[in-house]
């Protein structure tokens, strides 16, 4: 039957029928179509791939404190785990504090919206970023910008949910926000949503630069005590 058409049938080579599909649902659901490709390009995931009991991939770990050990004793721990079902990293200080982080360029013009979950398993006692001498935080999330600003995200062990202000008395370009605080919710997964350019506009009073990383903090030297929780993927995308 070579050189044949069955009768009735219209033969159409694979792609033409896909390219055919394609411009039907393009006049058909337009607005379907957009949203969904809106979807795809939008969201920016910050992931903790890697094998587990290790660094997540492309993550880099930098303990800052203690600076001179000296026969300190101190602890740190950071790798990826599996909690619940879901990818997380998980960080732990004892009288120590550290960054694990990552470096990638994203214009938060357009992927303001941060979003990520995280559960606090054990918060620093008495730890508040109102005073340098109790600046402890068992999970705290920072988006460096170029310029050096950062904008910070964290659970405090006291305080205020939304209260705002520098991170470090002596670094006035570090600016935070509670997102929690005390022990009510320690254990349980909390999801967030932030809108990163709006918070950086309110805590600089300027439009954000582009965004150049991601780090996760942990630290306990102040208090001379110890926290630990777990962060999930992080993920910026458009409004």
């Amino acid at each position: 039957m070579d050189g044949e058409a069955t009768p009735g049938v219209s033969f159409r080579p694979p792609l033409a029928r896909i390219r055919g599909l394609q411009y039907r649902l393009r006049m058909r659901f337009p607005l379907l179509l957009l949203a969904f490709s809106a979807l795809a390009q939008d969201a920016v995931v910050f992931s903790f791939d890697g094998a587990s009991g290790g660094l997540p991939s492309g993550w880099d770990f930098n303990r800052w404190a203690p600076v001179v050990t000296l026969g300190q004793t101190y602890e740190t721990a950071a790798r990826v785990v599996q909690d619940g079902g879901r990818p997380a990293l998980y960080v732990r200080s004892a009288n120590a504090g550290f960054t694990v982080g990552t470096k990638r360029t994203v214009d938060v013009s357009t992927h303001p919206m941060a979003s990520w979950s995280w559960k606090a398993e054990e918060l620093p006692v008495n730890g508040s970023f109102r005073r340098r001498s109790t600046n402890d935080q068992a999970l705290q999330l920072f988006f460096g910008f170029e310029g050096g600003t950062v904008v910070g995200y964290i659970w405090d062990s006291t305080g205020s949910v939304g209260a705002s202000g520098s991170g470090l008395s002596w670094q006035q370009d570090v600016r935070v926000i509670v997102v929690e605080a005390g022990a009510s919710k320690v254990g349980q997964w909390v999801s967030e949503k932030r809108d990163l350019a709006a918070d950086y506009r309110t805590l600089f009073g300027t439009d954000p630069p582009m965004l150049g990383g991601v780090g996760v903090q942990c630290n306990s030297q102040h208090t001379v005590s110890a926290g630990s929780g777990f962060v999930g993927p992080i993920t910026l995308s458009a409004r």
